[in-house]
């Protein structure tokens, strides 16, 4: 605890400069200054029972006694080892009794606008030294502070400031970085806080899941596409598939992805009870984003739909396991509303494509993932995310855009979009829209700007298509079915048709021309 010293009535005080005043501001908060005054010395409790080397004093009077700084040399090399100590003072202070708003860190604060900014200075964790750290990194404020914790770290963990106020800016004590962190967060949450004050509003981020097989390009099209075009990049935030958290797992650093290819029987059931887990874990980390819309590499529904499913026929799930996985996945993605995305966007390839990337990209965990394999989950993927693809005879529901939103969808994408419907859909996600990109062809997105450009005007159109729907959510429900098109039998022989009507081509569910075949079939 430090001391306030009284001031010495001296022709010191006369040749003294007088501390710049401190004007307000709107950005900082009232006497929250921090830092040693050059009007009243800080001399810590030890300084009391031994008195430092500078402190000399003719004669051993009262005022002595006192640790009055009795030269004005003595007075600058006093506030100069104050501040040295500050630092550590001040990263107690935050985290332990002293804290930010204590009479002892008002009154230090005062004499500090003299020799820096008094506004950086009224942060926990920040004394001089620090502050000129700050200064020099281009932080020379509060505001952009809070604008770095914004662009970089807002939604994520703590840490990660933490980590970059000690790497980047050479704060060296951790406490007093996160003391800084923890600062600047409530600042910014505040601020959150007052803007949003209407309810309506509250819904305004989107989450769009990415979908595809293994190697369709999910990783190329979130960095190359999503994070480096004009279109997107202030748009998305992107949130790439947990694959670190299964290779690295506890202090024994297990790797659950690698132990799944190796013996898939024996952890086929642990590997998908982790993957959801750590989605669940990924959707709250991301939660809180600033940017309207956010990209999630895939999802709790393509675990279910696609993988659950390949490893159950697979005889690595068995009956017991998978009713263990059903009867808990139903009640916690009820529970759980953010795990539900606002649209898809399936990355369609074929099983051999993704094969040959595959064999281009070599993770070591997926040496043994066979092309019979791909196969596999390319036929769950597109019964799951393109219903003309079903099996069998009997009722498909083929689910097109209602008609009252034609208008609203880019003529680029117009036949690109699906609504999820079916039996076996997970009723939390029925009529979820989807889009699909074809990603067939191998492209060099640094060559090939164009293209690039092109998926992600596509990305952008689906985003202003799903969100016009999601405002006009209301008037669509109570229209009921009637804006949505009829049911399609698909008989034995696999071919579509209408009760009166002709068979619609079969070649034509093999193409992304599928929704435009059929939407000139039904105006016949």
């Amino acid at each position: 605890m430090h001391r306030i010293l009284p001031r010495a009535a001296s022709f010191l005080d006369a040749a003294a400069a007088p501390a710049r005043p401190l004007l307000p501001s709107s950005r900082m908060p009232a006497l929250r200054l921090a830092g040693p005054s050059l009007s009243a010395c800080s001399v810590p409790s030890t300084a009391r029972l031994h008195p430092l080397p500078w402190l000399r004093c003719g004669g051993g009077g009262a005022v002595a006694r006192r640790g009055l700084c009795c030269s004005a040399e003595a007075a600058r090399r006093g506030d100069v080892a104050a501040g040295e100590g500050e630092e550590e003072e001040e990263g107690r202070g935050s985290r332990g009794g002293g804290g930010r708003n204590s009479p002892e860190r008002r009154q230090r604060g005062r004499g500090d606008a003299a020799t820096g900014s008094g506004e950086l200075l009224a942060i926990p964790g920040v004394g001089p030294r620090n502050q000129r750290k700050l200064v020099e990194k281009g932080f020379d404020g509060v505001a952009p502070l809070k604008q770095l914790y914004r662009d970089k770290f807002f939604g994520k963990s703590d840490e990660k400031m933490v980590e970059f106020l000690q790497s980047s800016v050479g704060i060296i004590h951790k406490n007093h970085a996160e003391s800084i962190t923890l600062f600047i967060k409530e600042s910014v949450d505040e601020e959150v806080k007052d803007t949003d004050t209407s309810k309506p509003c509250r819904r305004k981020r989107l989450t769009f899941c990415v979908e595809g097989n293994i190697s369709v390009g999910k990783s190329t099209f979130l960095q190359r596409i999503a994070n480096e075009t004009i279109e997107l990049r202030d748009l998305v935030e992107i949130v790439p598939e947990p694959v670190a958290k299964w290779q690295d797992i506890g202090p024994d650093h297990f790797n659950i992805l690698d132990a799944f290819y190796a013996e898939p029987q024996r952890y086929a059931y642990t590997f998908q009870n982790y993957v959801f887990v750590t989605r669940v874990m990924q959707e709250r980390e991301s939660s809180s984003g600033i940017k309207p819309l956010r990209l999630m590499e895939r999802s709790v529904f393509s675990d279910r739909m696609v993988f659950v499913r390949a490893v159950h026929e697979a005889k690595w799930m068995n009956e017991m396991e998978i009713s263990i996985y059903d009867s808990w996945f139903d009640p916690v993605v009820s529970s759980l509303p953010g795990l539900v995305p606002d649209g898809f966007i399936y990355l369609r390839a074929s099983p051999d494509t993704c094969h040959k990337r595959m064999m281009v990209r070599k993770r070591s965990e997926e040496g043994g993932v066979s092309l019979d394999y791909l196969q596999g989950l390319h036929e769950k993927h597109e019964s799951w995310l393109l219903p003309s693809k079903g099996q069998g005879s009997g009722l498909l529901s083929v689910s097109q855009v209602p008609i009252h939103m034609e208008g609203s969808l880019h003529p680029e994408i117009r036949d690109r979009v699906f609504f999820l419907e079916g039996d076996h859909m997970h009723s939390s996600i029925q009529k979820v829209p989807a889009l699909i990109l074809d990603c067939e062809n191998d492209i060099d997105f640094n060559k090939d700007i164009e293209a690039k450009r092109q998926y992600a005007r596509q990305v952008a159109e689906f985003f202003e298509f799903v969100k016009k729907k999601n405002e006009a959510l209301p008037a669509e429900t109570s229209d009921g079915d009637k804006s949505m098109s009829p049911q399609v039998m698909l008989p034995g022989r696999g071919d579509l048709w209408f009760p009166g009507g002709s068979p619609l081509p079969k070649s034509a569910l093999g193409s992304l021309e599928f929704r435009r075949a059929m939407s000139s079939f039904l105006s016949k």
